[in-house]
Formats: C-alpha cells, sequence, structure tokens
C-alpha cells in the first residue's frame, strides 16, 4: 500500500480568476510550485470548508479550560 505524502509547510497562496476559472498557485517553504485551476463550484466548496473548520477552531478556543 503507497504511504501518503509527508505534508510540506505552506509558504504562499496566490488566487486569481482567468477567464472565469480559479487559479491556485501554492508554494512550500522549500520553494516547490504547483499550480491548479478550479471552478466556481469548487473554489465555493474550498471556501465553505475553510470557514467550517475555522469556525470550529473558533468554538475550540473560546471553550473554558477543563476543570
Amino acid at each position: 500500500m503507497a504511504r501518503a505524502p509527508k505534508p510540506q509547510k505552506l509558504a504562499r497562496i496566490d488566487v486569481t480568476r482567468v477567464d472565469g476559472q480559479y487559479r491556485f498557485h501554492i508554494e512550500d517553504e522549500g520553494g516547490e510550485s504547483a499550480l491548479y485551476e478550479a471552478t466556481s463550484e469548487q473554489a465555493i466548496a474550498l471556501a465553505d470548508a475553510l470557514d467550517d473548520l475555522l469556525a470550529d477552531e473558533e468554538d475550540e478556543q473560546a471553550l473554558p479550560p477543563a476543570a
């Protein structure tokens, strides 16, 4: 069975809109980069997923310390 790749630390993300497509230019701290295109629906799904995760993080940080 193939191993999952080791996560790289993110250095930069640039997002642009070109000809009705969203382009994500992603670069890691090692200087490796990749360019992805996404539809509006995919970009919305990504934004929704990030929004949900960030809301969960805010909820966790707002919890009082366990007794």
